[in-house]
């Protein structure tokens, strides 16, 4: 009997039959854009034209980076596609577009039925949560390259807009800082995070007066900001939004500044007390941790003075029902 591609560790059929059980669930998430989704050889999206003065296309593609360690190694899955979808789609919406629709990758040594379902529908949740189209990804078995049952994932998302909407506009001296509140840690620093653990013999099973364990607060799905932020840009009340990932508040804000220095409101930073016991248990500097963490902020918007209480009213009136705090000026 001849060597086959079963016999050498890809389960064509078996990929095929989970995708098939789970498209129903992936067709949920279409909008009016659109034309083909899962099951081709790419997704075809539908653009009105007319919709826009002077259209434009935001593509961005990112990862959940080493949470997804701590994820698998607590068998804690089921919100980790959420994390994937947020890091995409709250960039996307950075650039002043809305976004549309999300394709993921799906990396693994073994395909394993229970961790594929738990991820991909968890990645659906993140694209209802967002507000965008599940419309196609990859699922590739590597044995060889990941080992047996590890696994990784990344994603795209697509915007559209209108070049008069670009983001950031001009931003001045006396624009103010408005923070949203994050769920945790997001999506990044966790290498840090994990070294902590490790050197400090942390048991993350353990609740530390936290009201629950702390490896559910680590593992906390990111929040999703897009669709509270969407409105600001249609009516014209924001000059930038600032994702909080990698580089914290500070390094993250000066991307989108061409003038000027930002003078944070500390105070108004609310840390959750869970993250400052990491950072406490790390020896982690202030300086260290606002340039590693979020300290608390997931997004910023940055408004001209004088409209920083139409934008928290506008962003309240879009459904987000967390801490809005003013945390900062340009200087």
């Amino acid at each position: 009997m001849g060597i086959d591609y079963k016999s050498s560790g890809v389960d064509i059929d078996k990929a095929n039959n989970l995708i098939a059980d789970i498209k129903s669930a992936i067709s949920k998430t279409y909008n009016k854009y659109v034309l083909s989704g899962v099951g081709g050889f790419g997704a075809l999206l539908n653009v009105d034209l007319s919709e826009f003065k002077v259209p434009v296309v935001s593509i961005s593609t990112d990862g959940v980076g080493t949470k997804l360690i701590l994820a698998k190694n607590h068998n804690i899955l089921d919100g980790i596609g959420i994390d994937l979808v947020a890091m995409n789609v709250d960039d996307v919406i950075c650039t002043g577009t809305k976004p549309i629709a999300f394709v993921d990758y799906y990396a693994c040594g073994r395909l394993v039925d229970n961790t594929y379902n738990r991820v991909l529908n968890s990645i659906i949740r993140g694209c209802d949560l967002a507000g965008v189209a599940l419309v196609g990804g990859e699922t590739a078995e590597m044995p060889g390259l990941y080992k047996d049952e590890d696994f990784d994932l990344s994603g795209t998302a697509i915007g559209f807009g209108d070049k008069s909407n670009s983001l950031p506009k001009s931003i001045v001296p006396g624009d103010i800082l408005i923070g949203l509140e994050s769920s945790g840690f997001h999506s990044n620093g966790y290498s840090l995070i994990r070294k902590i653990i490790e050197e400090k013999k942390i048991d993350v099973t353990k609740n530390y007066d936290f009201g629950k364990p702390l490896i559910e607060l680590l593992l906390e799905p990111t929040r999703i900001y897009c669709k509270y932020l969407y409105p600001l840009i249609e009516m014209g009340l924001a000059k930038g939004f600032v994702h909080i990932t990698g580089g914290g508040i500070i390094e993250n804000t000066i991307r989108i500044l061409s003038e000027g220095k930002i003078s944070l409101y500390y105070d108004k930073i609310k840390t959750p007390e869970f993250m400052k016991f990491i950072i406490k248990e790390g020896n982690v500097s202030d300086y260290e941790s606002f340039r590693v963490f979020n300290m608390g902020i997931g997004m910023i918007v940055i408004s001209g003075k004088g409209n920083e209480d139409k934008v928290i009213e506008t962003i309240r009136n879009s459904g987000f029902n967390y801490g809005i705090e003013i945390i900062g000026t340009i200087v």
